[in-house]
């Protein structure tokens, strides 16, 4: 991992942790953006009648992706995941820019890791071909590389998961068929227990996998295992927690979040493009803030 590590420092060596001025009237702060409908134009007597009102103004995607997941972290704090998966289904095929769109469709392959590894691992396939082929991560957006990084380790991350998920099914085949455990997870791809490609890793390299519990009546058998779990990403995040998001200026667009990292004490407002502890803050909107390491993107919505 020391390459994804040195890819970070470079990425985040701009930013820093700084406390800032919150100067944002409440009005302000973690409050939805007015809906403004303006009146159409007077044309002639004859086309008023005929008229049809301008549409309302749209939420951004930054606003119906947080707002979304709003909704979707409270499903699945009540352990309705499948409800909950299907918000996040429908939230990224109707997200249009990135990275939005690809941090909705990560979400939901995360969700349905245990209950759908298919889905999941179809998501993983998704995202990795857009990450790798969609012009923002091609370009020089700003945080585009934070967010390139973040999405194809995090895509790594959840592969491992599903192949170890795979592995450990197969190896309780295995045992049920033999009453021991094989010598190798390629003995066990052989069998065709798995692929041959699960038991390598999104890097290419095989799987850390130690036979135990060595037996030797009749013959030489493992009746225990070693290997190596990673584990599940929250959906929910508890650690870092967010207390809101103010605008910095009441002129601009621009928002602050404040956060509290493990293993401190004291809340930090942070804004786009700083660090704060071992996280890199990717993105603050009105309704949250995305923060990420070298392999993992958590959202931090705004407790309603």
């Amino acid at each position: 991992m020391s390459g994804r590590a040195n890819i970070w420092r470079v990425l985040v060596a701009v930013g820093s942790v700084s406390a800032i001025s919150l100067s944002a009237n409440a009005d302000d702060t973690n409050t939805p953006a007015p809906v403004i409908a303006t009146r159409p134009a007077m044309i002639s007597a004859t086309s008023i009648s005929n008229a049809a009102p301008n549409p309302a103004a749209q939420p951004s995607d930054p606003e119906r992706f947080f707002g979304q997941y709003a909704r979707a972290s409270g499903l699945v704090r009540q352990n309705a995941r499948q409800e909950a998966s299907v918000i996040m289904d429908l939230l990224w095929r109707n997200l249009t820019t990135s990275p939005w769109l690809e941090i909705a469709l990560l979400k939901h392959a995360e969700l349905n890791e245990v209950s759908n590894p298919q889905v999941a691992s179809q998501d993983y396939d998704v995202l990795r071909n857009r990450v790798e082929n969609a012009p923002y991560f091609q370009g020089n957006a700003e945080r585009a590389a934070v967010f390139r990084t973040a999405l194809l380790g995090a895509v790594g991350r959840g592969v491992d998961r599903l192949r170890i998920q795979l592995i450990r099914q197969g190896l309780d085949r295995y045992k049920m068929r033999y009453r021991q455990y094989p010598e190798s997870l390629v003995k066990l791809a052989i069998f065709n227990y798995v692929d041959m490609e699960t038991i390598y890793d999104s890097d290419g390299r095989l799987f850390h996998y130690t036979p135990t519990g060595m037996q030797l009546t009749p013959a030489i058998s493992y009746q225990r295992y070693d290997l190596p779990s990673l584990p599940a990403e929250p959906f929910y995040v508890t650690s870092p927690r967010i207390s809101g998001t103010t605008r910095v200026e009441d002129q601009t667009a621009e928002y602050a979040a404040v956060i509290l990292v493990p293993d401190r004490i004291d809340w930090q407002s942070v804004v786009e493009g700083q660090t704060l502890g071992s996280y890199f803050v990717a993105a603050v909107d009105r309704g949250g803030a995305i923060m990420c390491t070298t392999d993992r993107i958590l959202v931090l919505p705004v407790p309603q």
